[in-house]
């Protein structure tokens, strides 16, 4: 079975779709703040939940060769420590009706539009359908549905079949479509700035992956091999996912 599919971003996400996202997400506000205020609720819970982890995570950032670096973790540590009515009051006022967080979920519903990039891989039902990311992953899981969404930028020969063991194939589809997608949109972002060695260093990397992942899960009493890869394609001038199976 062989499969390939050309990647291409969507040109833009919907007035509406942003709309939606902004109004579901300003509507979260009381929740969200409300269940802060419960994991949270004093100096205790603040620094043995944030204060502590912050610092343990932080402190591994500092080079131990440092002049003074012992006095520099300790003195974060204590800044830490003593945050918490900052953080406090910071998060009353930030989540306040007609606060930060309300105007920033505003401010920022245009960034939304890098979303193109992801749905561009996995697929926007309205405007594409799947994506090459979840029709390759469809194509080796059984997944007979995405044959009604190949297009143009598709070719695909042999027969849709599941490839993996019974009890690992429903946790299989996941984790491919994850890595494809964040390779894709990565190796995009550097194709479109000229990176060409970045693009090409994402790719290997990603590819390495799903070597080391996705195509060793394959059940091998019916399969000698399988190849998932993102390539770039020179002559399209397109990224593309790349899906090669092989019978015993």
């Amino acid at each position: 079975m062989d499969y390939k599919g050309y990647y291409q971003p969507l040109d833009s996400i919907p007035d509406d779709v942003l709309s939606e996202w902004e109004t579901t997400l300003k509507a979260e506000r009381a929740r969200i703040l409300s269940a802060l205020l419960e994991k949270i609720s004093n100096a205790t819970e603040f620094i043995n939940k944030l204060a502590n982890p912050a610092y343990d995570a932080w402190q591994e950032f500092v080079n131990p060769n440092y002049a003074d670096a012992d006095f520099i973790k300790l003195k974060m540590q204590v800044k830490l420590k003593t945050a918490y009515p900052s953080w406090s009051s910071g998060i009353q006022s930030a989540y306040a009706e007609g606060g930060t967080f309300e105007t920033n979920v505003s401010a920022k519903k245009d960034k939304l539009q890098k979303l193109r990039y992801v749905l561009g891989a996995v697929g926007f039902k309205p405007e594409i359908g799947w994506g090459p990311a979840y029709k390759a992953m469809g194509v080796i899981t059984g997944d007979k549905r995405v044959s009604l969404y190949f297009g143009a930028n598709d070719s695909f020969s042999g027969e849709i079949v599941n490839a993996f063991p019974a009890n690992v194939v429903k946790f299989v589809r996941p984790l491919g479509i994850a890595i494809l997608t964040q390779g894709l949109v990565l190796a995009q972002y550097a194709h479109e700035q000229g990176l060409t060695s970045e693009r090409d260093a994402v790719i290997n990397a990603v590819n390495s992956k799903l070597d080391n992942s996705v195509e060793k899960l394959i059940d091998t009493s019916a399969y000698s091999a399988l190849d998932v890869a993102i390539e770039y394609d020179s002559v399209a001038d397109k990224l593309a996912v790349h899906v090669i199976l092989t019978g015993v």
